[in-house]
């Protein structure tokens, strides 16, 4: 391989398998509290804080509310230009602590402008065989995977 960056675009679609597993876990979660030997106030203040959590969860997945990735085009040496669902472009670098697996690649990215890192899931589903493979093995093997997100901030 050569080492050179090639142009990808992606457009993620929403995932049904990771909606089905954050139901799953605040789910067990759920039943788990509800059957622990606790004393009221403790089922209480445990079951506020699973709605909370589960509120913002379910929040942070939904498209519409401007904080979605819409797309993604990974250009020639290691810059990342997003698309927000709500329209807004951000260029961004991808941090080396992305997770690249055979069946799931989670792409953290550090945002030009702004201080928290946001993170894209992708799984088979989301986006075409063809796409994933690319993706892959450009951030395995690629230039990028080397890029300090630190650097030319």
């Amino acid at each position: 391989m050569s080492g050179t960056l090639q142009s990808i675009t992606l457009q993620p679609k929403p995932s049904r398998h990771l909606h089905a597993w954050r139901v799953t876990i605040h789910l067990l979660a759920l039943f788990t509290t509800l059957l622990a030997p606790l004393i009221l106030w403790q089922k209480l203040l445990l079951l506020s804080a699973l709605a909370l959590h589960g509120y913002f969860s379910f929040q942070q997945g939904r498209r519409g509310r401007g904080k979605a990735i819409m797309k993604v085009m990974l250009a020639a040496g290691g810059r990342v230009r997003l698309i927000m669902d709500d329209g807004r472009k951000q260029m961004a670098r991808i941090r080396k602590d992305s997770l690249v697996t055979p069946w799931l690649v989670v792409m953290r990215f550090d945002l030009d402008r702004g201080w928290l890192p946001i993170s894209l899931v992708l799984t088979s589903e989301t986006i075409s065989e063809e796409q994933m493979r690319q993706l892959r093995v450009l951030l395995r093997f690629s230039e990028i995977r080397h890029i300090d997100p630190s650097v030319n901030r």
